[in-house]
């Protein structure tokens, strides 16, 4: 985060922060848009460690491959994103902390490390998932505009 804003402050154009040494000031555009980009990432993790704490797997698996649908017109394989998404949380779930990261390659896999089955249980569509999108279709309208 301190890179990012960092990067921001030093690498804009605009107003220095401090006039007396021009060439080593950041500009207080760049802080401002460096915070800015760090308060976004922010909200933004934080939406994510909610969404990750309250959501149980297989209905996080599916709600991302329900909301994939209109990435099939492009080519985008929504059945094999939520396959590769459900076994890297998986194994994620289950992989072994080794003290350093290169033991964990030499650790055998566990005999019953053969394919794993997975099947979407299918959600009902409700009317408060329609207001939801709306809302946030309505609060990005209204960002932008």
């Amino acid at each position: 985060m301190a890179v990012l804003l960092l990067t921001y402050a030093y690498a804009m154009p605009g107003t220095p922060l401090w006039p007396a040494p021009e060439w080593a000031s950041p500009s207080a555009e760049g802080l401002w848009q460096g915070t800015l980009r760090v308060g976004r990432l922010l909200l933004m993790l934080a939406g994510l460690a909610v969404l990750l704490a309250h959501t149980q797997r297989p209905r996080l698996i599916y709600g991302l491959y329900a909301l994939a649908w209109p990435l099939t017109s492009i080519g985008f394989d929504r059945r094999a994103f939520a396959v590769r998404l459900g076994l890297t949380l998986d194994y994620v779930e289950h992989a072994t902390q080794p003290v350093r990261w290169l033991d964990g390659l030499h650790v055998p896999l566990p005999d019953d490390a053969g394919p794993t089955r997975y099947t979407l249980q299918g959600e009902r569509w409700q009317t408060r998932d329609s207001v939801v999108i709306l809302a946030a279709m309505l609060l990005v309208w209204v960002v932008l505009a």
